[in-house]
């Protein structure tokens, strides 16, 4: 036995002794990890272990539980990804199964079997679900565990780890925040029996520390110069999502992890979440233990998967959004990193095995020549289309219509967008203003309206995420999207509610609107006629997002797209009119502010955004008439934006 590991309790700390020879001690709180020591002698052991686990006991002193038990059901899915280890799954399913709480659903998906030895472990358990994906990789077998299920929370842990009974209990207890679309969990070593499993505990262990820790999108910001360490997060074999993060962020990337590159399946979705505005969270209480591989050889062979793995990861966050820090990482970090462990391990450090160094490098080559053979391979998501979509829209008495406001420095019109909200002669409107990491009066304006407006400060998010990132915290049948600088004319609410009354299979309804100037007198009238997706492809006949109500469910099956700095409004609604009925009419809904910080006045870069979405919708055309309409919308918008 390398390292001997023991378990122990707060209390028992001073009593606690060891004799001779290499010991890893956790210590706990009940249930609640606070910290491990590495002891290889018996001398001055309190101290140690109280130096180790201050930090926490300091934090939960303070604030207690991070976890918060949901207020009603949670629909929870959990996915094991297993491939020709019957025995180890057998282990997981046993302990995943045996704690208190069973409302949940769980899916084995047996991945690329040789033999049936894995189904015949899932017959054992009757309540499990058992999914055959023959095509071989580990982010394959993920999302095809994603699309199999039906929870609202997807969570994923691997057949080398050992469940405690709160487990499920705690990842319920973990998604309270509506703006945290990713949860991981501390992973802590099963055993350290060999020197292999000492080695990768020691410096590439999946224990990301003690302390509940928050990843928004200001983490993002601050690290983009070096290429974002999104690996920080957690790790795959303790993580659960909400299902919206696969429709706002995508499915997992299957060029990567075991299968094909090797690793960084889960890093690289983790990035794709902070990229668009959302956050990530890890929680020390939700923890597992995991069986490190025992050999050598296998320790060497992970090294290898890992650092290819990581180089294309970082080549496929930088093929997403051509932040330049990644190729930084990889072309001057990764380098100087190695070339300072060699150096280490030629001036006699004992902790470094010029073996493994050797294997890391090799993996990293590869991985930039698996990353250039399967470029063209880019990550396609499948749009989710659910029936209900369908299905005809109900509006009672009773039907809340939910108002997103983001703001950006617009504090000076801020108020009167909120009042022309909470003043519409529908009784049931819920403000929602979503701060964009203003340096104005923008938090104190929504202070003073206290109880009626819900507030979320975001960091630099952008328009696109600041509007999903409020429907995600709305709780209406129907939505809004009304900019800062904008708002609504008396009776908009209900007269677009009128119209859905009338054809309740529409996916929106969009009315006319006025022009005022920044003080708020009129300079004109605006009203473009129109008709669903032919209208659309040859214009933006809506002219103004905030005269449009939509329904509540296209979220998040259409989302605003995060990589679209204007013209996202344009985007997403010819994404939705072209598959499904929309309506517009004559009457006005809406005040359009002309000032000086319109995002409009730039004409050159409206004019280049128009045309790319547009663009986008060559491949979708489905008729001669559609083609036709697009042409001309491409012309029609050159005519706007050089002679308006």
């Amino acid at each position: 036995m390398y390292y001997k590991i023991h378990h122990i309790q707060l209390a028992a700390v001073d009593d606690f002794a060891v004799g001779k020879g290499r010991h890893y001690v956790v210590v706990w709180s009940g249930q609640i990890p606070l910290g491990h020591v590495w002891l290889t002698s018996p001398a001055n052991i309190a101290e140690k272990i109280r130096d180790a686990i201050q930090p926490a006991l300091n934090y939960y002193n303070e604030h207690g539980s991070s976890l918060t038990p949901p207020h009603k059901g949670v629909r929870l899915s959990v996915i094991i990804c297993t491939r020709h280890r019957p025995q180890s799954l057998k282990n997981c399913l046993e302990t995943l199964l045996n704690g208190p709480d069973r409302d949940f659903e769980l899916i084995v998906v047996d991945n690329a079997p040789g033999n049936d030895d894995t189904l015949l472990v899932v017959q054992q358990f009757p309540q499990v679900r058992y999914v055959r994906e023959d095509r071989q990789g580990l982010d394959i077998a993920r999302n095809t565990g994603a699309r199999t299920a039906t929870g609202d929370i997807i969570a994923y842990t691997d057949d080398d780890v050992r469940i405690p009974h709160n487990w499920i209990t705690n990842l319920k207890a973990s998604f309270a925040d509506p703006l945290i679309m990713a949860v991981t969990g501390l992973v802590i070593p099963l055993s350290l029996d060999t020197r292999a499993q000492y080695i990768f505990e020691k410096k590439w262990g999946f224990n990301k520390g003690y302390l509940p820790r928050r990843f928004n999108h200001q983490y993002f910001i601050d690290n983009l110069a070096y290429g974002v360490p999104a690996w920080d997060i957690g790790a795959g074999a303790n993580m659960a999502f909400r299902r919206e993060a696969f429709l706002v962020a995508g499915l997992f990337d299957e060029r990567l992890d075991v299968g094909a590159a090797g690793c960084s399946g889960d890093s690289e979705m983790w990035h794709r979440i902070l990229a668009e505005g959302w956050d990530c969270r890890y929680v020390p209480e939700l923890y597992v233990l995991h069986e490190h591989r025992s050999t050598g050889a296998g320790l060497r062979k992970q090294l290898f998967g890992y650092m290819r793995g990581h180089v294309s990861a970082l080549l496929v966050q930088h093929e997403n959004y051509r932040h330049p820090g990644e190729l930084k990482r990889l072309q001057e970090g990764l380098p100087h990193y190695y070339k300072q462990r060699i150096l280490s391990w030629i001036k006699g450090n004992r902790e470094e095995y010029i073996r493994h160094i050797i294997t890391e490098i090799r993996g990293c080559q590869s991985g930039v020549r698996f990353y250039k053979a399967h470029q063209h391979l880019r990550r396609q998501d499948i749009q989710t289309f659910p029936s209900l979509l369908f299905q005809p829209v109900e509006i009672t008495a009773a039907t809340l219509v939910s108002v997103v406001i983001p703001c950006y420095n617009h504090g000076q019109y801020l108020r009167q967008a909120i009042d022309s909200a909470l003043g519409q002669s529908w009784s049931h409107m819920e403000v929602i203003v979503v701060d964009d990491g203003s340096s104005d009066d923008t938090a104190a304006i929504c202070k003073a309206y206290e109880g009626r407006v819900q507030y979320i400060r975001v960091a630099r998010v952008g328009l696109s995420a600041a509007r999903n990132i409020g429907v995600q915290h709305s709780h209406g049948a129907f939505v809004i999207f009304l900019d800062a600088d904008d708002y609504l004319l008396p009776g908009a609410t209900e007269i677009n509610l009128f119209y859905f009354r009338h054809y309740p299979h529409l996916a929106f309804v969009s009315g006319a609107h006025i022009r005022v100037d920044s003080s708020g007198d009129l300079l004109s009238e605006e009203y473009q006629s129109g008709s669903g997706y032919l209208s659309l492809l040859q214009g933006n006949f809506i002219g103004m997002e905030g005269c449009i109500l939509y329904r509540r469910d296209l979220f998040f099956h259409f989302h605003f797209d995060t990589q679209l700095n204007a013209c996202e409004d344009y985007d997403i609604n010819l994404k939705i009119a072209r598959v499904l009925p929309t309506f517009h009419h004559k009457d006005k809904i809406a005040a359009y502010r002309i000032h000086g910080r319109n995002m409009s006045a730039n004409r050159q870069m409206m004019l280049t955004l128009a045309q790319e979405v547009l663009s986008r919708q060559i491949p979708v055309l489905s008729n001669e008439a559609e083609r036709c309409a697009l042409q001309a919308g491409l012309q029609n918008w050159v005519t706007y934006y050089e002679t308006a």
